[in-house]
């Protein structure tokens, strides 16, 4: 989908989320420029967590037909979408979500924070959306719902292809994470075996027009404030805009304006533990910004295998003099959190 710069200082202010250029890691740079490509990474990731790049190395016509797909998915009448019924449970996290599904994505935000009034606000936002979650069909812990034969044929094909062809440009993009640790070879190969492939998600977001007296609501929005459970997220967005990470020095969120050639990437709570904290998981959110209009967006979570222990490596501790987070297996995490956004989630939905 073609994007461009929409940057609205009437909602996001004067900062925006820094850019940084990896085409030396996708298009097999020679090592001293993929070691300036690095250090240019660190020195602006490590700010917020989050940054935009240019040159990921996805096709803008492979982008484009995803966003086409998507849209033709969603547009689709209910009773279609519900053939492929995401599950109530967090295993498996696939297939399609309902925008009345009451999956609020801020609750966890809410559990963490130690401001009283932000736990409120947080443990309070709604989300309105609708989502297809999909991974490796090699992933047998979390098996793919498909739609089935003779309804929207094609879309398994593309939607895999899909998953594929980003895995390629999270694989470089990990590269380039490697390096701006200066992570030893043992710790590389470590985190490398991590990701085999199969267990990273690929999901396509629809957020529907919003009612007016919606829009008027200050609790409800596209996506409350969260951070990822995975190692990081790319993000690709339409033209309608909303998306917006938090500026730790100022406490407050600045936008991720649409613009063209560039994904945004966000760090997640896996890799803030492997990086013992040198990179931060970024908080962000989906705001309203055009309520009269559908926006479509698509993440793609880079996953550690699930029973893998995800731990910050011994040279970072050594370099650093501490260890922040003790191991967890990513299941752990992964199924404490989503139990803390269900359970929220629940109590919301009664109030």
């Amino acid at each position: 989908m073609t994007t461009k710069n929409t940057r609205s200082d009437t909602y996001c202010g004067d900062h925006e989320v820094s850019i940084v250029d990896l085409s030396a890691f996708t298009a097999n740079g020679d090592a001293e420029s993929k070691r300036r490509a690095a250090i240019d990474l660190r020195e602006k990731l490590k700010v917020n967590g989050c940054i935009g790049i240019v040159g990921h190395g996805v096709s803008q016509k492979m982008i484009t037909e995803a966003f086409a797909v998507a849209k033709e998915f969603f547009d689709m009448p209910m009773e279609e979408k519900m053939k492929a019924p995401h599950p109530d449970a967090p295993v498996p996290h696939r297939g399609y979500s309902r925008p009345d599904d009451k999956n609020h994505v801020a609750a966890k935000t809410a559990k963490e924070m130690t401001s009283e009034a932000k736990k409120e606000m947080y443990s309070k936002t709604k989300d309105f959306k609708e989502a297809f979650d999909l991974g490796s069909e090699e992933n047998r812990d979390e098996p793919n719902t498909w739609l089935p034969k003779g309804v929207y044929d094609g879309f398994r094909e593309f939607t895999l292809k899909f998953y594929w062809e980003l895995n390629k440009t999270s694989l470089a993009i990990l590269d380039a994470l490697i390096i701006s640790l200066d992570l030893t070879d043992e710790e590389a190969d470590r985190v490398r075996a991590l990701h085999p492939g199969h267990d990273h998600q690929l999901r396509l977001l629809h957020y529907p027009p919003v009612a007016r007296v919606e829009a008027a609501d200050k609790l409800v929005t596209r996506m409350g404030a969260h951070t990822d459970w995975s190692t990081f997220t790319l993000l690709f967005q339409d033209t309608n805009g909303g998306l917006m990470y938090m500026d730790r020095a100022t406490d407050t969120f600045v936008d991720a304006a649409p613009i063209d050639n560039v994904v945004y990437m966000n760090i997640g709570d896996m890799f803030e533990r492997i990086s013992n904290g040198i990179y931060p998981s970024a908080l962000h959110q989906v705001v309203i910004h055009k309520p009269q209009k559908s926006r479509y967006s698509i993440p793609y979570f880079m996953c550690s295998l699930g029973d893998g222990v995800i731990e910050p490596q011994p040279s970072l501790v050594k370099r650093m003099g501490f260890q922040k987070y003790d191991p967890v297996t990513t299941m752990e995490y992964s199924t404490s959190a989503f139990q803390t956004v269900r359970d929220a989630s629940e109590v919301l939905s009664t109030d």
